[in-house]
C-alpha cells in the first residue's frame, strides 16, 4: 500500500511540474530582433480641455477616539468641483443620495433608508457642513474655500 501510494505522488509531482513548464513557454514571448521599432506619431489634442479637476490632492488621516478623520487639500478647484468629485469617487458612503448640486442654503433631507436618517446641509459664505446621520452613529463632509484650494474634512463619529 505504500508502495503504491508513493508511485501515485510522484506521477502527482512528475505531472505537476511538467505541466508548469509548459503554462511558463506559453507565457513567455521571444522578441524579434528582426523587427523594426515604430514610433508612433505624437497627435496634439485640439479640443478644448474640460474642467476636471487636478487629481493631485494632499491628504493626511487622523485616528480619534471614537472614529477617524482624513483631511485633503485639492489644489486650484472650487468647492462644487470637489463636491461632484466626492460623490462620483464615492468617497463619503451614501454619497449617491446627496443633492446634485450644493445647495445655496441650509437643507434637511430626511432619507430613512439603509441606516441613514437625515442628511443636513450648514452653509455659509466660504464653507459647507454636511452631515449623514447614521443610526450607528455620524459622517461630516466640510468642504472649505481657502483661495484658490479646497480643504476637504471627512469625519466618522460613532454614537
Amino acid at each position: 500500500m505504500k508502495k503504491i501510494s508513493f508511485i501515485a505522488i510522484a506521477l502527482l509531482m512528475i505531472t505537476g511540474c511538467k505541466n508548469d513548464t509548459k503554462q511558463a513557454t506559453h507565457e513567455t514571448e521571444t522578441p524579434k530582433k528582426d523587427s523594426p521599432v515604430v514610433k508612433a506619431p505624437i497627435v496634439e489634442n485640439t479640443a478644448p480641455e474640460s474642467k476636471e479637476i487636478p487629481t493631485l490632492k494632499e491628504c493626511t488621516e487622523k485616528t480619534l477616539e471614537y472614529g477617524s478623520e482624513e483631511e485633503c487639500i485639492f489644489p486650484k478647484s472650487t468647492m462644487e468641483e470637489v463636491y461632484q468629485k466626492t460623490i462620483k469617487e464615492k468617497e463619503v458612503e451614501k454619497s449617491e443620495l446627496l443633492l446634485a448640486e450644493l445647495p445655496k442654503q441650509n437643507i434637511e433631507k430626511e432619507i430613512n433608508q439603509d441606516g441613514l436618517d437625515i442628511i443636513s446641509y450648514k452653509v455659509s459664505s466660504n464653507k459647507i457642513e454636511i452631515e449623514f446621520s447614521f443610526a450607528g452613529g455620524v459622517t461630516t463632509l466640510e468642504l472649505e474655500q481657502k483661495g484658490e484650494n479646497v480643504k476637504r474634512t471627512i469625519i466618522h463619529s460613532a454614537d
